[in-house]
């Protein structure tokens, strides 16, 4: 059954990185790029109110403390416990490193098109519990949602990212503190039920051994796929906005959320 599961995401991968505004980045004018990974900043904060939900959800504790692992990794803290920069204080260094200023990043709205993806995303988190595949559910959505198409989104933007800031502290770029680890870290590293301890998991390898567990029917798999398929839609509408009626920085700031 999870060979229809993999196939599915890979298709839905495909499909993601053929939209035709992530496609046609290498042309973008950059600071129509600067627009965008404002706008996206948004979704990028509301990833705490996702994981908090799931943990709150989830009936299954060993499922619960991996998802609250995984949040925790936010706030780092340095060896002595110390807290350290959080992600969200990574993110706005580095769009600073990318061009924009202090006061485009926080006097930019929301747009009317990514507030309202950010409340379906957890309103649909909300209707997982409905399911009878609930814990399924959820983990099937927050994995697609927030790790797996994450990774694909950073790993398409990296190319123009990376002529402002780079992988390594010794290049002569400022070293991205945030879309490069993520690419990394969340990304889809293989097929659901083929992850391998050795050399470490990422977030989404974390949440497939758990999808993995609980699929054991085709109403279980039918779940999964839908929780994917819903997600990918959801970011896909995302960047359609940039499609079907652009949005510049300075028509952002004047809008109303």
């Amino acid at each position: 059954m999870l060979d229809q599961l993999n196939a599915k995401e890979r298709a839905l991968v495909s499909s993601f990185r053929a939209h035709p505004l992530i496609s046609s980045l290498t042309t973008l004018p950059w600071d129509d790029l600067l627009t965008i990974l404002i706008q996206r900043r948004f979704l990028s904060l509301s990833i705490i109110n996702i994981y908090e939900h799931a943990i709150d959800a989830l009936q299954d504790h060993s499922i619960k403390d991996t998802v609250r692992r995984i949040l925790h990794e936010e706030y780092p803290r340095n060896s002595r416990g110390q807290p350290l920069a959080s992600h969200r204080e990574l993110l706005f260094r580095d769009l600073q490193h990318l061009g924009a200023s202090r006061e485009q990043i926080l006097l930019t709205s929301e747009s009317t098109a990514t507030e309202k993806i950010r409340r379906q995303s957890m309103e649909q988190m909300t209707l997982c519990l409905g399911l009878v595949h609930s814990d399924l559910a959820l983990i099937s959505f927050l994995r697609f949602w927030a790790e797996v198409l994450v990774s694909v989104e950073y790993e398409c933007l990296w190319p123009r990212l990376s002529e402002k800031i780079g992988q390594e502290s010794a290049e002569k770029k400022p070293r991205s503190e945030f879309y490069y680890y993520h690419m990394i870290h969340d990304r889809r590293q293989c097929d659901i039920g083929q992850e391998h301890i050795l050399g470490g998991l990422t977030h989404a390898q974390e949440l497939a051994r758990h999808i993995a567990s609980l699929i054991s029917d085709e109403i279980g798999l039918r779940c999964a796929i839908e929780q994917a398929e819903l997600a990918w839609q959801l970011k896909n509408e995302f960047y359609n906005q940039f499609i079907t009626k652009p949005c510049r920085a300075e028509t952002c700031r004047s809008s109303s959320p």
